[in-house]
């Protein structure tokens, strides 16, 4: 089993390597496109945590998307998504072998070694959400041996004859703990949450020096609590020798637990 983590470990330090690399390879324009005119941080187009949490069973689904620019989009899931799938889904019969099935946790849990086979697959349709004008060509990351997760992707964002996807229904299949506000009262709650990572070398040294994000949403203040145990499951990415840590923009933040 300690093998078998080391090699998946191995393979998110080579998705972070070749995530990076892509990155430095684009001019200064692709650049403005992927950050929204730099609106957005260049971490915030990484998605080796992502990946991670399908991997570890928390999150069903995860939506790969560069809304700006997809045709840079496809080049990264060509030149970057992909060779990591075949990567991971080639360690896959190794963990199918270690799986403990009499050890399965509940459905919310982190869980590895377990059976999988990571799918990254284009959106065709015409499909679009409250918050998003059009998913079209974006990719959704989903494994085709869990159920949930299979089943989520292809009735929520594979069906080329679905036009709509709700908010609350792409907050089920993210694994979203928050909700999207309704009224101008719940406007007032909004608390941005990101989970931060920094990822160590196989000889323990940080391969950042700086937090990069691994994934963000937003809650509401009354759910905070739900959120801090959201966090504590998300933090089974220890495993794949990423720390975690929590940021949030809110005044209630001392009465959020951190450590």
């Amino acid at each position: 089993e300690q093998d078998l983590l080391r090699r998946t470990s191995r393979v998110l330090r080579q998705l972070y390597h070749r995530e990076k690399q892509w990155l430095g390879s684009r001019t200064e324009e692709q650049l403005a496109a992927l950050t929204q005119q730099g609106q957005l941080s260049l971490s915030e187009q990484l998605h080796y945590g992502e990946v991670a949490f399908v991997l570890l069973h928390l999150k069903p689904c995860a939506i790969i998307d560069y809304a700006d620019d997809r045709e840079q989009l496809d080049d990264y899931v060509r030149s970057v998504i992909q060779p990591t799938l075949r990567e991971l889904n080639a360690l896959g019969p190794q963990a199918r072998m270690l799986q403990r099935t009499n050890e399965k946790p509940e459905s919310s849990s982190a869980w590895y070694p377990r059976s999988f086979k990571l799918v990254c697959s284009r959106i065709a349709g015409q499909l679009s959400s409250p918050e998003v004008a059009s998913w079209t060509g974006a990719y959704v990351l989903y494994d085709e041996l869990w159920e949930e997760s299979r089943e989520w992707a292809q009735a929520c964002l594979l069906d080329t004859k679905r036009t709509t996807v709700s908010e609350d229904e792409l907050a089920r299949g993210l694994d979203y703990p928050g909700s999207i506000p309704k009224t101008s009262e719940d406007m007032q709650q909004i608390v941005p949450v990101s989970y931060l990572g920094r990822m160590k070398s196989e000889s323990g040294e940080w391969m950042s020096d700086r937090w990069e994000c691994l994934t963000s949403f937003i809650v509401l203040q009354h759910e905070l609590p739900q959120t801090a145990m959201h966090r504590i499951r998300y933090q089974a990415i220890q495993m794949f020798d990423i720390e975690m840590q929590v940021t949030m923009d809110t005044s209630l933040i001392e009465q959020f637990p951190m450590s």
